[in-house]
């Protein structure tokens, strides 16, 4: 989220230094499924997404029974994270942003000059002065731990794994595989390359276990990984705040629920463009507004799915439902998506209506 944000910055005239803790790109665990939302901010800052598959929608198979629903507006994208990242380095790079890495943010003082950093670099300790000061950094915020706004989780702990496969896909469509212990979210990306990332209770669930879990699945790819296992979790992470005196948050850092709707990506970078836009307009003090409504659909929609995923029967019916009208489920992922409404029967448009966080 942090390269997103200063590209934003970068092109309202903002001067931006970015500090990146890793030496090298940093790559984590992702679905890789870029959502409507996420790109459309992408297309805003001018990252390239040639290349990039078009996803056709969500497919959810469960227990023999498939439910579809179908992107509207802007087309979704697949993108394998590491070309995600390299893609922003290189606009970021076109803008001119001050990326420095191997630098570790060591702590900070907000005064009504701005703020005041202390950076331990290769070259030794480094002071410096913004400002604002962006927390940009992730499930394990240090900017969220340093100001004391972490807050402890409401919902059972759950864990994310991630591994690409080396095969033709099969479909054009994110596919969801539910199990009882777990989901797993397939990803075409590319001719050649699928995405499988499991999300699973309690722990991370190892790829050894897979197999039994996706029996259907995973004969399809056992014979072909081509990169090691990455996880991430525990993934709720809860914040009080996400503004301080001289000081914001975005992105995961900001708080996060779950990665069932694959929303992640595409609320951080709108809390991201959000932030720089109200940071220029002189208006700072509105953006925990614009970040509650952000996530409004995605807190909606991820909420209702992990009761799904902590009710398999309840699940199973509810898919059942979706497979017998289409058009209901289209009306729900475009309330998660922040889409436009599908052109639909009037009983899914006045769902839509109803379930949106803006009520439009």
């Amino acid at each position: 989220m942090g390269l997103v944000t200063a590209i934003a910055a970068r092109q309202v005239g903002l001067r931006v230094l970015v500090l990146e803790q890793s030496a090298s790109l940093p790559v984590k665990a992702c679905g890789e499924g870029l959502m409507p939302r996420a790109v459309a901010v992408l297309q805003h800052l001018g990252v390239s997404l040639d290349g990039a598959p078009e996803l056709a929608g969500i497919r959810f198979h469960d227990r023999g029974t498939t439910a579809t629903a179908r992107f509207h507006g802007t087309a979704a994208r697949a993108l394998c994270r590491q070309e995600l990242m390299e893609r922003l380095e290189r606009r970021a790079r076109e803008l001119q942003v001050d990326l420095r890495r191997a630098h570790n943010l060591r702590d900070f003082s907000a005064s009504s000059a701005g703020v005041q950093l202390r950076v331990s670099s290769p070259g030794g300790l480094l002071e410096c002065s913004a400002r604002l000061l962006i927390g940009a950094d992730g499930l394990r915020s240090t900017v969220r731990r340093k100001l004391g706004f972490e807050l402890p989780p409401r919902h059972p702990l759950r864990f994310g794994t991630q591994r690409h496969y080396r095969c033709t896909p099969w479909s054009s469509w994110v596919e969801v595989h539910w199990h009882a212990h777990a989901e797993a979210y397939v990803t075409p990306l590319g001719a050649d390359r699928v995405g499988v990332a499991v999300l699973s209770h309690r722990r991370a669930c190892k790829s050894e276990e897979w197999p039994a879990l996706f029996p259907e699945l995973m004969s399809r790819l056992a014979a072909s990984p081509c990169e090691r296992v990455r996880g991430a979790g525990p993934l709720e992470q809860r914040s009080c705040g996400v503004l301080a005196p001289g000081v914001a948050l975005v992105g995961d850092a900001a708080g996060y629920l779950d990665a069932l709707t694959g929303e992640g990506l595409a609320v951080g970078f709108a809390s991201g463009l959000a932030l720089v836009q109200r940071f220029a307009a002189g208006q700072l003090w509105r953006y925990p507004e614009d970040h509650r409504a952000l996530l409004a659909g995605y807190y909606r929609s991820t909420e209702v799915l992990l009761a799904c995923a902590r009710h398999p029967r309840w699940r199973h019916l509810a898919i059942r439902l979706l497979s017998r009208y289409p058009q209901l489920f289209s009306a729900l992922l475009a309330v998660s998506t922040g889409c436009p409404p599908p052109p639909t029967s009037r009983g899914a448009a006045l769902l839509y209506r109803l379930l949106s966080p803006r009520g439009t």
